[in-house]
C-alpha cells in the first residue's frame, strides 16, 4: 500500500482521532490536577509577575482593614473580628474614640517598612503599597474596580469620624514567607502545566489538520464517502455540538471553581467530570468532521435548512416577480382580457352560488355567457378607443398638432379625445405666436440696426471733422470728442445687434473650413497686444507645439476670441493673471480662458450668455451685454460647445470643438 493509502486508511484515522481525544483528556487532567493541587492551599498565585504584586496578599490586607473599621465602629464585636481575621498572617492596629483593637504596636514607619501595608486616617490621604484596596472612612460604598492609583474622590473623609482615628494593617516579609513559597510553587506548577498543555494542543491541532484532509476519503478511490451521522441537517449538527460540549464544559468549569475555592469534598467528582467532558469532546469532534465531510461533498446547501429556506424564498420572489413583470409588460389587450376573464369567473361563481341553491344552474350559465359577451364588447370598444388615443399622442409628439379624433366611444375616451383636440389647438396657437414674436423681434432688431447705420455714419463723419478743428470756446473740442466716442460705441452696438440677429435667425452663412486652433489664438492675442499691455494684466498662455486642427469659420472664431480677450481686459481685477490654455482632450480641442473679475459675480452662468445681460449689474463699465451672446452663438453655429463657469471671483469660459480628421 502506498503512502496515500496508509494516510487514508481507517486505522490511521482512528489513531489520529484517538490521539486528539487523548491530548484533550491529558490537557484537562493535568490542568485540573494543577488547579486542585493549588486549591488545597488556596489560589495564592494569580498570574502576577512578582510576589510583591500578589492580589491574594492585597486582598488579605484589604479585608482586614475593612473588618477592623467595622469593629471600631461597633458594627461587629471583637470576637467576631478575631474570628474573621484568624487566618490573617500580618499585624494590625486601629484606634477610634479611644477604642483600640490591635495585635501589635504599629507605628507609621514600621508599617511602611512591611511588604504589604495600608494606613488610613480621616484627615489624611490613605497610604498603601497594595495594588487595590477598600477606602475606609467613606460615607458611601466604594466600588473596588478602580485603577491602581486612587483618585481624589476616594480621599474624602467622613465628618463622623474623629481626627484621632487611624488604621494600620501590614504583612512583613517574614510573615508572608510561607505564602511566598506557596506562590512560587504554584507559579512553577502553572508554568509547567501551561507548557505541557500547549504541547498537547499543538499535537492535537496537527492531527486535526490531518483529519480535515483525509476524512471522507478511502484508499481505493477519490469519491467522498459519507457516514450515517452526516445525514443530520446542519442546524441539528450545530445544535448538538454546542449542547453537548456546552453542558459538559459548564459542569466541569463549575466543579473547578468549587475546588479552587477550597471545597475538597467535591474532589471525588473530578474523574467522572473529566470522563464526561472527554466523551463530549469526542462527540463534538465527530460532529465537526461530519460538517467537513458535508462541505467537501458539496451538499452543505442541501442539508442546511436555513440555506434551503433562503433559496426557496428567493426563488419564489424571483418567480413571482418574473410572472408579474411578464403580465405587466404584455400588451394592454392581453392584460385586459385576463382581467375580464377573472371578473367573469368571479361573477359566474357568484351567480352559480346564488341560483344554484334554488336549482337554477342553467340560468346561471346563461347569465354568465351574457355577461361575458357584454363585457367583451364593452372592452373591445374601449381598447379600440385607447389605441386611437395612443396613436394621436404619438402624432402630437412628432409635431402633428392638427389631427383630430372622431367617432370615439362615449364616456371618458370621448372627453379625452376632445381634450387632446383642444390641447393641439392651444399648442399650435402658442407655437405660431412664439414663431411670430421671434420673427418680429429679429426683424425689428435687424431693421433698426440697418436704419441706424446711415445717420450714425453722418454723425461719425461730422464729429470727426469737428475733432480736427479748433473750436471756440475751448470746451467745444471736448464735446466733439465725446460725441465721436459715443457714436463709435453706438455703431459697435448696432453692428453687434445686426450680427447676433442674423446668426440667431439662421440667415448668417457659415464658411467652415479646416483651421489650426493654436494659430487662431496666437493671432487674436497679437491683435490685442496693446490693449493687454495697457491693462496691467499678466497673461499665462499654454498652447500645443503641434497643430490642433478644427473645422470652423475663421472670421467668426476670430470674433469669438476677440470678444473673450476683450472681456478679460475690461472686467479683470487689475494686476491679476489671465490664463489661456488650448489642449486636446478625448478627441476634443478645448480652449479655456480664466480670469479674476473686478466685481462681485452674483449671476447664473447660463444667464450671462443671453442678449443684453451683463455681469456688472451696476453697468459702470462700457459694454453692451452682447459679447458673450455673440461668442456663444458663433461657436455653436460652427459646431462647437460654449460653456461658462463661475467659482467665486473666478470666471472661466470653455470652448470645445471636435478635432478635425478624427
Amino acid at each position: 500500500m502506498n503512502i496515500k493509502g496508509i494516510l487514508r486508511s481507517t486505522a490511521a484515522k482512528i489513531i489520529a482521532f484517538a490521539g486528539i481525544v487523548g491530548c484533550f483528556a491529558a490537557a484537562v487532567i493535568i490542568g485540573e490536577n494543577a488547579i486542585a493541587g493549588c486549591g488545597r492551599d488556596g489560589m495564592i498565585y494569580q498570574f502576577e509577575t512578582d510576589f510583591s504584586q500578589s492580589s491574594y496578599m492585597a486582598g488579605q490586607v484589604n479585608n482586614t482593614a475593612v473588618t477592623l473599621e467595622a469593629a471600631l465602629e461597633g458594627h461587629i464585636s471583637r470576637q467576631e473580628f478575631e474570628q474573621q481575621t484568624r487566618d490573617f498572617p500580618g499585624s494590625y492596629y486601629g484606634v477610634m474614640n479611644g477604642k483600640v483593637i490591635s495585635n501589635a504596636e504599629l507605628s507609621d514607619s514600621a508599617t511602611q517598612n512591611a511588604a504589604f501595608y495600608l494606613i488610613a486616617r480621616p484627615d489624611d490621604a490613605t497610604q498603601s503599597n497594595i495594588s487595590w484596596y477598600y477606602m475606609p472612612f467613606h460615607d458611601e460604598p466604594i466600588d473596588d474596580s478602580f485603577d491602581d492609583e486612587p483618585t481624589d474622590e476616594y480621599n474624602v473623609r467622613s465628618a463622623t469620624y474623629p481626627l484621632g482615628t487611624v488604621i494600620r494593617v501590614c504583612v512583613t516579609s517574614e510573615q508572608a514567607a510561607q505564602y511566598q513559597e506557596i506562590w512560587s510553587a504554584q507559579r512553577d506548577t502553572f508554568a509547567h502545566t501551561i507548557y505541557i498543555v500547549l504541547t498537547l494542543t499543538a499535537a492535537a491541532l496537527l492531527l486535526f489538520v490531518y483529519l480535515l484532509f483525509v476524512t471522507g476519503r478511502r484508499p481505493e478511490d477519490e469519491e467522498m464517502h459519507l457516514a450515517t451521522l452526516d445525514r443530520l441537517p446542519v442546524e441539528g449538527n450545530v445544535l448538538l455540538f454546542w449542547s453537548v460540549l456546552g453542558l459538559a464544559g459548564g459542569l466541569n468549569i463549575a466543579l473547578m471553581e468549587e475546588i479552587a475555592n477550597g471545597s475538597s469534598e467535591m474532589t471525588f467528582l473530578l474523574v467522572p467530570s473529566v470522563a464526561f467532558l472527554t466523551a463530549a469532546f469526542a462527540f463534538a469532534l465527530e460532529l465537526t468532521l461530519s460538517l467537513v465531510r458535508i462541505v467537501k461533498n458539496r451538499s452543505f446547501a442541501r442539508q442546511c435548512w436555513c440555506v434551503r429556506f433562503v433559496r426557496w424564498c428567493r426563488r419564489g420572489v424571483r418567480e413571482s416577480t418574473r410572472k408579474l413583470m411578464h403580465l405587466l409588460t404584455r400588451d394592454y389587450k392581453t392584460r385586459n382580457v385576463l382581467l375580464l376573464f377573472f371578473g367573469y369567473t368571479v361573477v359566474l361563481a357568484l351567480l352559480a352560488t346564488v341560483f344554484g341553491a334554488e336549482g337554477g344552474s342553467f340560468l346561471a350559465f346563461v347569465l354568465g355567457i351574457a355577461w361575458f359577451l357584454a363585457a367583451g364588447y364593452f372592452l373591445a370598444r374601449r381598447i379600440h378607443g385607447f389605441e386611437r388615443i395612443v396613436e394621436a399622442l404619438h402624432r402630437m409628439r412628432g409635431g402633428d398638432m392638427e389631427s383630430r379624433l372622431t367617432d370615439m366611444p362615449e364616456g371618458v375616451f370621448a372627453e379625452m379625445a376632445e381634450d387632446l383636440g383642444s390641447l393641439g389647438d392651444g399648442m399650435q396657437a402658442a407655437l405660431q405666436n412664439e414663431i411670430r414674436a421671434e420673427r418680429m423681434k429679429t426683424e425689428l432688431i435687424t431693421n433698426v440696426s440697418h436704419d441706424l447705420k446711415t445717420p450714425l455714419t453722418s454723425i461719425l463723419s461730422y464729429s470727426d471733422l469737428l475733432c480736427q478743428m479748433e473750436l471756440t470756446p475751448e470746451e467745444a473740442n471736448d464735446y466733439a470728442k465725446i460725441i465721436h466716442q459715443k457714436g463709435l460705441r453706438l455703431k459697435n452696438l448696432t453692428s453687434d445687434l445686426f450680427d447676433i440677429s442674423k446668426v440667431r435667425s439662421g440667415v448668417e452663412q457659415m464658411n467652415c473650413e479646416r483651421l489650426d486652433a493654436a494659430t487662431l489664438v496666437r493671432q487674436a492675442l497679437a491683435e490685442q497686444e496693446k490693449a493687454i499691455q495697457a491693462s496691467g494684466l499678466a497673461l499665462k498662455v499654454t498652447l500645443p507645439e503641434k497643430e490642433l486642427p478644427i473645422r470652423a469659420d475663421g472670421r467668426k472664431m476670430s470674433r469669438v476670441l476677440e470678444n473673450l480677450i476683450g472681456n478679460c481686459v475690461k472686467y479683470s481685477l487689475h494686476g491679476t493673471r489671465v490664463f489661456i490654455s488650448l489642449a486636446e482632450c478625448d478627441g476634443q480641442a478645448v480652449l479655456e480662458v480664466k480670469n479674476t473679475a473686478n466685481y462681485e459675480m452674483d449671476f447664473a452662468p447660463d444667464e450671462i450668455t443671453e442678449r443684453f445681460v451683463r455681469g456688472d449689474a451696476a453697468r459702470s463699465t462700457e459694454g453692451s451685454g452682447l459679447g458673450l451672446a455673440i461668442a456663444k452663438s458663433y461657436t455653436e453655429a460652427c459646431g462647437g460647445a460654449f460653456e461658462v463657469t463661475v467659482d467665486g471671483d473666478l470666471f472661466k469660459v470653455r470652448i470645445s470643438f471636435p478635432v478635425y480628421g478624427l
